[in-house]
């Protein structure tokens, strides 16, 4: 590129302030100018500005945006270079433009080697790196301007520069019904990627010019004389197809040039006020078919439901002279500048060019690349970022992968999300480029590699960090391996003791050990005693102690044990408030029922253990206040905050497949808003169980769970269980 003259520059800078579309900004245009230019030029800088001032010229010409793009475009590359700060660009341009800038660069810092194969995500990503949707269109215009100057580029920097405009950057533009600069984009691309096919093709159209430029003057001479009659003001010119749309033609229809009929359209453009300008579309759309015959099947009305992107137009095939079809598009001036310029060109009609904010063009931009698939209306969503993929961030992998997150997910929860043994090995992570602990929060476009350790292990501390309910049990789940890992060795103890004293090892043996000391469950025996915890010798004692007099019944109805226990703590003034603030007392909820607040409780005093705090009809409520009632208290709740969550254990059974883990775990997360602590899939005769852990508030929040559980296709019953 030859050294640009400041003369050449001076005139660029004038040209920009009397586009129009500046609003009064004129003044911080200049100035923005003249910082670039106090900046000086090195052999590194030297074509900064006109690069800049090129860019800035396709975003007020061509994209019909405002002054703070345009000054954004201006200062990136000295905010780049550090020679301005983004206190200074607030100081000086405003919030807006420095948010701009900010955005920019976040954009420049991504790594877009693997957008081929995560093209979606990347569009997304590209959307929420900034909560500007004009960082969106200026990078665009960008993108065109590298494509319009790519011979400038290194060869492999061309590869990079096409490949992601044309996976990345021609989806956008025609998402957002930037046809003209999707057009020009896929028109480069094929210069590049198929040149021989496109010299072709721009040869045989340039070849048949001159008889087309015949036929199209024939054609519209008598459509011109109609108008004049009626007296419409009009502009009638014929548009020749793109190249690339005319190679579709040919692959999709499998035929060559010669059989491409429609290579060109007519466009009649109507210069009349916009008030009447549909009903003057139709009227015109008459008098064209009182000429020439219309095939009705061809006709598409994209006046009475223009699409998302704003674009109206009437499009009709005609039988033309010589037998051919010919596709005339028939458009108001106000319809063109939308079909050429897009939602920019609709912000700008619909406010008649007052400055502002644009909320409607912004977030109706913001809405067509969220959502893709074409919609009848412009519909107007909020412009607030919180809005939209608030619950998402895009993650990097070291070899370039996007990773889809939820916000706020550590690095903990990212490292379990790729693999269970990397997340319980994991010690850290180095994120762009800086080694930061488990606990940090991972952002929107991080690039991440976890940093692991074989001595690793997980730890209580970890349940405090992680997000993801499914980290959370399979750390929990972990926890629970480590805590009975001396299992194995306790039970050769208590199996050679029981033996040793003449009795079977059997459940029956096993349970009355359980009862006689105190143990959760038969895992806890085993490793209280594989710990050492636990003395050998008294499991003599536990044979010696005498059977209750009365068999152990099944559990009691929940109005009967209540009964029960209060007579058992009749006459005692001791009992206990379960709130969050009773935290002198070491107290736990008993895992065999698990209650939760609204349950029905009371509270058993353990020797070695502690309180444990059991529902009224515990299966073990029975035996507890039989065997030892001087160690039952009265239990009452208090009320909890409603943040705080407790576990409840569901069983679920039906005539359902194994879809139904997705299927529950999507409408209690998503749907119900329940987090989900475990879930497990049994084969229960013809019937299918699901067992599954959720958090829940209390006992209110649990029975409205279990009802609308109730409601989910192939459920025939919900019932609540103690451990799972």
């Amino acid at each position: 590129m030859d050294h640009v003259p400041e003369t050449d520059l001076d005139a660029r800078i004038q040209d920009l302030l009397a586009t129009g579309v500046l609003n009064g900004h004129e003044e911080q245009v200049l100035r923005a100018c003249g910082l670039v230019k106090a900046a000086g030029i090195t052999a590194r800088d030297e074509f900064m500005f006109p690069r800049a001032l090129d860019i800035g010229a396709i975003l007020v010409k061509e994209l019909n945006l405002d002054a703070e793009a345009l000054i954004a475009v201006l200062l990136k590359p000295l905010a780049d270079r550090e020679i301005i700060t983004p206190e200074a660009i607030t100081k000086e341009f405003g919030s807006t433009v420095e948010g701009l800038v900010s955005g920019l660069k976040k954009i420049d810092r991504l790594d877009t080697k693997q957008y081929r194969s995560n093209t979606e995500n990347f569009i997304k990503l590209l959307l929420t790196l900034s909560p500007y949707i004009r960082v969106m269109l200026i990078n665009l215009a960008r993108r065109l301007y590298d494509m319009r100057r790519l011979i400038d580029y290194p060869p492999e920097k061309q590869g990079l520069i096409v490949g992601e405009t044309t996976l990345l950057y021609i989806p956008i533009a025609h998402r957002i019904g930037l046809y003209r600069i999707k057009t020009e984009l896929e028109d480069r691309v094929m210069r590049f990627t198929d040149a021989e096919t496109y010299v072709v093709l721009h040869q045989k159209i340039s070849e048949s010019q001159a008889d087309r430029d015949q036929y199209t003057a024939d054609f519209i001479r008598p459509i011109t004389l109609r108008l004049k009659e009626n007296g419409f003001d009009c502009e009638i010119k014929s548009r020749v197809k793109s190249i690339p749309s005319i190679r579709r033609k040919m692959q999709v229809q499998k035929v060559g040039f010669d059989r491409i009929y429609d290579i060109f359209a007519i466009r009649i453009i109507i210069n009349k006020p916009v008030e009447n300008d549909k009903s003057d579309c139709w009227k015109v759309y008459s008098l064209v078919t009182d000429i020439y015959t219309p095939n009705p099947r061809r006709l598409r009305d994209w006046i009475s439901f223009p699409k998302a992107t704003g674009y109206e137009s009437l499009h009709a095939t005609v039988i033309g002279p010589e037998g051919k079809w010919v596709e005339v598009q028939i458009r108001s001036r106000r319809m063109d500048e939308i079909a050429e310029k897009g939602l920019a060109a609709h912000w700008k009609y619909k406010s008649d060019g007052k400055t502002g904010e644009r909320p409607d063009l912004y977030a109706s931009i913001r809405e067509m690349l969220e959502k893709p698939v074409a919609s009848p209306l412009v519909k107007t969503v909020s412009k607030d970022k919180s809005a939209l993929y608030s619950d998402e961030i895009f993650i990097f992998t070291p070899k370039g992968d996007l990773k889809r997150l939820k916000a706020g997910y550590s690095v903990l929860d990212f490292a379990f999300e790729i693999h269970t043994d990397v997340g319980s090995t994991c010690t850290g992570a180095i994120v762009n480029g800086k080694i930061v602990p488990l606990k940090y929060t991972l952002q929107n476009g991080d690039t991440v590699k976890i940093l692991t350790a074989k001595t690793q292990k997980p730890n209580h501390d970890w349940l405090d960090i992680v997000k993801s309910p499914r980290t959370l049990a399979r750390i929990k789940h972990a926890l629970k391996m480590e805590n009975y890992k001396e299992a194995d060795a306790g039970k050769e103890l208590i199996k050679n003791k029981v033996i040793q004293l003449g009795h079977d090892f059997n459940d029956s043996v096993i349970n009355k050990l359980v009862g006689f000391f105190e143990c959760e469950n038969f895992l806890d025996l085993y490793q209280r005693f594989g710990e050492g915890k636990l003395d050998p010798l008294k499991i003599k004692k536990a044979f010696a102690e005498p059977e209750p007099a009365a068999a152990i019944s099944p559990p009691a109805a929940e109005e009967d044990l209540p009964y029960h226990i209060s007579e058992v703590i009749r006459g005692k003034q001791d009992f206990l408030i379960i709130d969050r603030k009773l935290d002198a007392i070491h107290y736990r909820f008993a895992r065999c029922c698990n209650p939760i607040p609204g349950d029905k409780i009371f509270a058993f005093v353990g020797v070695t253990q502690g309180i444990r705090i059991h529902k009224t009809n515990c299966s073990n409520a029975r035996e507890l206040i039989t065997r030892y009632p001087y160690r039952i208290l009265e239990a009452r709740w208090k009320e909890f905050d409603s943040a705080r969550s407790f576990t409840a254990n569901l069983g679920i059974s039906g005539s359902f497949g194994r879809d139904i883990v997705d299927r529950l775990t999507n409408y209690l997360e998503k749907d119900l808003k329940v987090g989900l602590r475990s879930i497990r899939l049994l084969k229960m005769g013809d019937e299918t169980g699901v067992e599954l852990g959720i958090h829940v508030t209390g006992k209110a929040h649990l029975d409205d769970v279990m009802k609308r559980l109730l409601k989910v296709k192939g459920v025939h019953a919900v019932k609540r269980l103690g451990s799972l």
